[in-house]
């Protein structure tokens, strides 16, 4: 008996993990579609209004490739805020589906040049430092996912994730209840949103 509710503690504590995960990235499954940003558009967009005039852009073409990944590496270096100031992000991390890990991985950590013959240096690995964040909640299992998305930020990025409250925990006793059952219940508030497209650009993979 006390095996068995030992491992639906531990389910339920892994469901409040999956859910807390699952509410916080679909911030990135609807970043090119339902996401905005204050600016009123979503949150990768070709399109973030200026204040001074004008409009710049967070999006990338292109599937995962070392090409495509340099491509939004200088466009993290060379992004500009809502003033049209370049801010001059450094690339820190890369979030990809579980679709994508392998591929994320080869490029980003391998010591040379990856899938290549060429005895080159790694830039990715050896000047920027790049670390790959896969999640299951990306990915084409989950409504709204994708295999092919993928996303480059800065460590100060405006994806913001606010608690305003933990996860809580409660036995209900089973004096509480019709069939003189006890009640395991949890529940939290957090929320998490997109506050500038700054330090943020990212891809549909296609």
């Amino acid at each position: 008996m006390h095996g068995v509710w030992s491992h639906d503690v531990a389910d339920f504590a892994l469901k409040a993990r999956v859910t807390q995960d699952n509410n916080a990235f679909k911030v990135f499954r609807n970043a090119f579609t339902t996401q905005l940003t204050p600016d009123g558009v979503a949150a990768i967009s070709a399109a973030h209004p200026l204040i001074g005039g004008g409009t710049t852009s967070n999006l990338i073409s292109g599937a995962l490739s070392s090409t495509t990944l340099n491509t939004a590496i200088v466009a993290l270096r060379n992004q500009v805020d809502q003033t049209n100031v370049v801010l001059g992000g450094v690339p820190s991390m890369l979030l990809v589906p579980s679709e994508l890990f392998k591929l994320a991985t080869e490029i980003t950590e391998s010591a040379l040049i990856s899938d290549s013959a060429n005895n080159a240096l790694n830039v990715y690995r050896s000047a920027y430092g790049i670390t790959v964040w896969a999640s299951p909640q990306l990915s084409a299992a989950v409504a709204g996912g994708s295999a092919t998305a993928w996303f480059l930020m800065t460590r100060n990025n405006g994806v913001i994730r606010i608690v305003r409250q933990g996860i809580e925990t409660a036995l209900r006793d089973w004096r509480y209840s019709n069939n003189r059952t006890y009640f395991y219940q949890g529940n939290f508030r957090e929320e998490v949103y997109v506050q500038d497209y700054s330090g943020l650009v990212g891809s549909t993979g296609l």
